[in-house]
Formats: structure tokens, sequence, C-alpha cells
């Protein structure tokens, strides 16, 4: 029975289609300047890998920012003309980078 979970499934998701489109995005436009896979050393450009804009954009709505950076860039970075579906699979591919691991909820103790 345990076999059957770690199967692949025959078709990805569109989760996976997604996470895919923004992964090869990500790498036909911002390798030139982002570290845009989580091993490796960034380009000399000083812009922040891919992993650490996951982690800085954990609990905000990362798409937003794309989509300015879409429309007047981010301090030295030129505007990146993204479309919605660009800028979705874009963050989608980025949210997977974030490997902290998830806060834990605390619960009041009752006395």
């Amino acid at each position: 029975m345990a076999a059957c979970a770690a199967l692949e499934p025959l078709h990805p998701g569109p989760e996976v289609a997604l996470v895919e489109t923004g992964h090869r995005l990500a790498v036909s436009e911002c390798s030139a300047c982002h570290m845009v896979g989580t091993g490796g050393g960034a380009p000399a450009t000083g812009a922040p890998s891919f992993a650490t804009i996951a982690e800085r954009y954990r609990n905000y709505r990362l798409d937003w920012e794309l989509e300015t950076i879409s429309q007047v860039g981010h301090y030295r970075m030129p505007p990146k003309m993204l479309t919605s579906p660009e800028i979705d699979a874009l963050t989608a591919y980025i949210r997977t980078l974030d490997t902290a691991k998830p806060s834990r909820v605390q619960t009041p103790s009752v006395r």
C-alpha cells in the first residue's frame, strides 16, 4: 500500500505544469542577473537569488511585486514586461524555492 502512495501521477497537475513553466521563464528571462535555482552561486550582479526572494516574500503577495516590476522596474532592475500568466508561473516557481519549515501555530494556554 505504501508503495502506491510513492508513485508519480501519470499526468502532472496544473500546478506542476505552472511551476515548470515558471522555471523555464526564470531561466530564459531572469538568470542573467538572478540565480534562479537552489544551488550554486549567484551571478555577480548583486541581484538576490530566487531562493532569497522566496524567503523575503514568504508572507507577502509576490505576484503584486512581480506585477510592479513588470510595469516600473525595481531599484536597478528595468521594467520587464510580464503577462498575467507569466507572473502566475514565476510566482508558483519561486514559491517552490522557499525551504523554511512552516511556523507552528501557538495556541493560548488555558488556565
